[in-house]
């Protein structure tokens, strides 16, 4: 009988790595463009591959023109900067973000500082980027799917980096009371077959967790009980 052997699974194939830029001067002898990147170009310095290049960098280029290493240098850091907006630009399509949020993400990329402040501006310049509107976008996110107190959306908004002033700006109109009773509507509703205190202690702590002070979450509880109830036996003083 002949011994089992057991089929070795086959191996995974690696993802191929970027080619390795080489920044000798010389003359363009091909630029030409990638298989599966067909927006992006393969740039040859004496029929030796010189760096990868977006459609955008590789525009200016042409064959036979000869290249320094100073010019060579211009080209790799012009598209870093393309690569970095790239990015920047695919991060956003999200949702809005904050300035802090895309400089984090570029410094995680590997991006040095220099090439994300001038992403940052140029984002900037058109509008893409600006606390205002995150900080906005935020607010009105929040109270649209997920309410909560004024003092949550700051400490909020003030991880995402947002300055003081926009963030003031941004939760001003938040009414606290409303903003509360949306919050804890559907929790209500779920939870109407408890007793008082059970209700009153779930609902509480719900809100707590949400950031609303001990005021807004005591009438909130109260309200909300009479609602789903038609009851008065839930009182104010209970919370005493």
């Amino acid at each position: 009988m002949k011994p089992f052997k057991f089929k070795s699974k086959p191996r995974e194939a690696k993802p191929a790595l970027p080619r390795k830029q080489n920044l000798t001067p010389g003359r363009v002898t091909a630029l030409e463009p990638q298989v599966k990147r067909p927006n992006r170009f393969n740039l040859y310095i004496d029929d030796h591959f010189a760096m990868g290049l977006s459609v955008y960098v590789a525009a200016g280029i042409r064959v036979g023109q000869e290249l320094s290493r100073a010019d060579l240098e211009k080209l790799q850091r012009a598209e870093q900067l393309e690569d970095a907006r790239e990015r920047a630009l695919r991060y956003l399509e999200v949702r809005p973000r904050s300035e802090q949020e895309i400089r984090q993400q570029l410094l995680k990329k590997g991006f040095p500082e220099e090439i994300i402040v001038q992403v940052i501006a140029r984002l900037q310049e058109s509008n893409l980027l600006g606390d205002r509107d995150f900080a906005k976008f935020w607010v009105e996110n929040r109270e649209g799917f997920k309410p909560r107190s004024k003092r949550a959306l700051q400490y909020e908004l003030r991880q995402k980096g947002v300055s003081s002033e926009e963030i003031t700006r941004a939760v001003k109109k938040v009414d606290e009371r409303d903003s509360a009773y949306r919050a804890a509507q559907s929790k209500a509703l779920r939870w109407q077959d408890l007793d008082p205190q059970e209700f009153r202690e779930k609902l509480t702590g719900f809100l707590a967790r949400r950031g609303f002070d001990y005021t807004v979450t005591r009438e909130t509880v109260k309200r909300l009980w009479d609602e789903v109830n038609g009851k008065q036996e839930l009182e104010l003083e209970d919370f005493e």
